[in-house]
């Protein structure tokens, strides 16, 4: 049995859990480049230097300027990923998320999915 681990702040909880990172974003966040790095940073130091696919759960997240989304994307920001889902809760979250990832194309291979269930089928055939 793995140990999981867990960060947390005012920002995120992440937790690695059965081989796959989950990031759940705290109600009402509005990031910029230098939360970014930070999450990046903290997200790094979680994983050890080991690469997750990453699940990120809709819900927190209000309003993101573009040097933030840039940064996400990056080679940078996108370190010790190998497969980026991300679970919308509505169809127009969806739809949002996808329009931003052909927008900033992100380094590593990523979609948006309605629930975990198809989010977990999609990495188990991608890795």
């Amino acid at each position: 049995m793995s140990v999981n681990r867990v960060f947390e702040n005012h920002q995120i909880r992440m937790e690695i859990k059965d081989g796959v990172l989950h990031a759940h974003y705290k109600a009402g966040l509005m990031l910029n480049l230098e939360d970014a790095k930070n999450l990046v940073r903290e997200r790094e130091r979680l994983c050890e230097g080991k690469e997750y696919p990453f699940i990120i759960y809709d819900g927190g997240v209000v309003s993101m300027d573009r040097d933030a989304r840039i940064y996400f994307s990056s080679y940078e920001g996108t370190r010790g990923i190998s497969l980026a889902a991300f679970i919308e809760t509505s169809v127009f979250s969806k739809m949002l998320i996808n329009f931003f990832l052909n927008l900033t194309k992100p380094n590593v291979k990523s979609r948006a999915f309605n629930n975990i269930e198809e989010a977990m089928k999609w990495i188990e055939r991608n890795q």
